[in-house]
């Protein structure tokens, strides 16, 4: 489910995205209304007008949803196991790096995470179903629609997830104030996962005890740690080889 006027015309205009139905409420204003048409007649998606209550009902977000919400599949959604089979063979030699979130349950700094992995250009987000909302109207408004084009790994548990991806040669980093080495003083693995928790608790135990390598970010100010999404941005352009330039 995907509320707001920008993401579902976003959806709409995306190829990464199968839209199968969407609901504007009574009101909308004209020109939102023609908009929603246009684009639906374009994919032959159906279109329901519905009193605002029933909206709300449906989206379960009625201080944000604007009257305009969507059904919708991702089509950039892959299981783990299906991503390292389609890494063997001739793209074996292709650098690999992805990024995971352990604990991270805010759905804005999910979202504003996934914003980070699309714009570096990294291959995928591993994405557990279990300590972490899925894609939800609030993930898609924070990312600003880029979520349609993320791709992400979807795994149970992060700790199945990782397990399987050292299986396949990949190196995790897990972010920590205490680490052993900076992270722009690092040059990642061929294949790496880099590893962000949660801003109360950082990294659980178990995904701790899978590190083979643990960073911190560098601190000029007197602070410990920054926001996740925030930490996320410099660790995915870090790990995407986008910062070696600018440092030299």
């Amino acid at each position: 489910m995907i509320f707001g006027r920008h993401p579902v015309l976003d959806a709409l205009a995306s190829p990464h995205v199968e839209v199968s139905l969407v609901r504007f409420a009574k009101g909308t204003p004209p020109q939102d209304r023609k908009a929603l048409q246009t684009a639906g007649r374009a994919e032959d998606v159906p279109l329901e007008e519905v009193t605002r209550d029933e909206l709300s009902r449906w989206t379960h977000a009625a201080r944000h949803d604007q009257g305009v919400a969507a059904r919708v599949r991702l089509l950039e959604v892959t299981e783990v196991e299906a991503f390292l089979a389609a890494a063997t063979g001739r793209n074996a030699r292709k650098p690999l790096r992805l990024l995971a979130l352990d604990g991270v349950t805010n759905s804005q700094n999910v979202g504003m995470v996934v914003r980070s992995v699309v714009g570096a250009g990294l291959e995928g987000l591993v994405w557990p179903t279990v300590g972490q909302p899925w894609v939800n109207g609030l993930v898609v408004r924070a990312a600003v629609g880029s979520v349609f084009a993320c791709p992400i790994l979807r795994c149970e548990t992060l700790v199945g997830g990782l397990a399987a991806l050292q299986a396949a040669g990949f190196e995790v980093y897990g972010l920590d104030s205490g680490g052993d080495a900076g992270l722009f003083d690092v040059e990642p693995a061929h294949r790496s996962v880099f590893v962000l928790g949660s801003e109360a608790r950082g990294l659980s135990e178990e995904v701790a005890g899978q590190l083979d390598h643990r960073l911190s970010i560098p601190m000029a100010g007197p602070l410990e740690s920054l926001n996740v999404a925030v930490a996320a941005g410099l660790v995915a352009y870090h790990a995407a080889g986008l910062t070696r330039g600018a440092r030299r």
